[in-house]
């Protein structure tokens, strides 16, 4: 039965739906761009402090650690305060943050304002999915959510590109500060055009499965499992990659091989056409057809050509951002709590980023690509059994019945 409510969630074709899926792209862009602008930078500005490598790589960790910290309590706020308004205020401090790194003179200056960066920057992921959940038609979640992950990719991708580009003219502290102002018109112009919150608190529940207290619980481990598992293998792949574009037979210097983050934009694709592959295939299809693309391009990676290391780098963003766009937009909407289920998915999403890098390092120091390459085949193995126990068909593909928390 459907609720009175079902008549003011956006739907495709209007207008309110048009201006969301820009400011959802918009939101996605500036929010990565600010985290991984850093990623670039690191021997510059290890350079200017006399840190170590290990050290410098901190204002990586400590940004996502304090993500991965803040998420479930901005995702409380953001229920009693409103989603846009939380992401506004994160992404406000997080400007402010960034623009207080071209100022600082020490290096525990830097590292305290990159961890409040990774805080602030919690604020979209534990709202935005929990925002497209509760005013968004079910049958439009997916679609959304794929922009919103589409935006995160372009983000991430153009962050890193821009800073390396902007620090050979300005040095990290310009580079940081041009990926600032950006940052800045982007989130500005996203919460502009963002509709306004109708249904806070919504509570969607698909007539296909049974109300009977929570019964999609299993469901959501699930996709938090392929969540983390699934980011704990691409940014260990990305972060070994440096090292094996940089040793023999390649010997690429920094600059060029920063190059092979371009294959990003086969993600940017991919998870904007997430929702018509779910709904065709089903949600377990769509995960399992992205994570058998992830392990293709993988063995192709083992191939020596730096065109075939090229082309296993396009499969793996691609069939990654897939299922990462389906698993994180299917979450909230089988959640008595959106904004709760949203914020769990992204503590497991950079946990897996935390422990993925570390563990594929090591194997990179055992057994070069090769040990790499199995670990990696391994974790997907591991996220492809996660999702075999998803539903077939979309959640929320029938009407859904709404009810308003108490």
């Amino acid at each position: 039965m459907t609720s009175s409510a079902d008549g003011t969630l956006l739907r495709p074709g209007t207008p309110a739906h048009r201006r969301a899926k820009v400011a959802l792209l918009g939101t996605g862009m500036a929010t990565f761009a600010l985290l991984w602008s850093a990623q670039p930078l690191l021997v510059l500005i290890g350079q200017e402090f006399s840190v170590s490598a290990t050290e410098a790589s901190l204002l990586l960790s400590a940004a996502t650690a304090a993500l991965a910290a803040a998420v479930l309590p901005l995702a409380r706020l953001s229920e009693r305060f409103g989603r846009a308004r939380v992401i506004g205020a994160g992404l406000a401090l997080a400007v402010v943050a960034g623009l207080g790194l071209v100022l600082a003179g020490s290096w525990p200056a830097v590292l305290a304002l990159r961890t409040l960066q990774g805080a602030a920057l919690a604020a979209v992921p534990a709202a935005a999915l929990a925002w497209v959940a509760e005013e968004v038609h079910p049958r439009a979640v997916t679609q959304l959510g794929g922009l919103y992950i589409a935006g995160t990719s372009i983000g991430g991708m153009g962050g890193r590109l821009l800073a390396g580009g902007a620090a050979e003219l300005w040095g990290w502290r310009g580079a940081l500060l041009t990926v600032a102002l950006i940052s800045t018109a982007l989130a500005a112009a996203a919460l502009a055009l963002l509709p306004r919150s109708r249904h806070r608190g919504r509570r969607v529940v698909p007539t296909a499965l049974p109300d009977d207290g929570d019964p999609y619980r299993a469901t959501r481990l699930r996709l938090y499992a392929v969540g983390g598992l699934g980011m704990a293998m691409f940014v260990g792949i990305y972060n070994v990659i440096v090292y094996r574009t940089h040793a023999e037979p390649y010997s690429l210097g920094v600059g060029l091989g920063s190059m092979f983050f371009l294959t990003y934009a086969a993600g940017t694709l991919t998870s904007a056409q997430a929702g018509r592959l779910t709904a065709r295939a089903g949600v377990r299809g769509t995960v399992l057809l992205g994570l058998a693309t992830c392990a293709a391009g993988v063995l192709v990676t083992l191939a020596t050509p730096l065109w075939a290391i090229w082309v296993g780098l396009l499969l793996l963003a691609g069939g990654f951002f897939v299922a990462h766009a389906v698993a994180s937009s299917t979450v909230a909407g089988v959640a008595p709590r959106p904004s709760a289920a949203a914020g769990r998915y992204t503590l497991a999403y950079y946990l897996g980023s935390s422990v993925g890098g570390v563990l594929l390092g090591q194997a990179w120091e055992v057994g070069a690509w090769g040990g790499t390459a199995v670990a990696a085949l391994v974790i997907i193995a591991v996220a492809g059994a996660a999702a075999a126990g998803l539903p077939r068909r979309p959640l929320g593909a029938g009407a859904p019945r709404t009810t308003r928390r108490s």
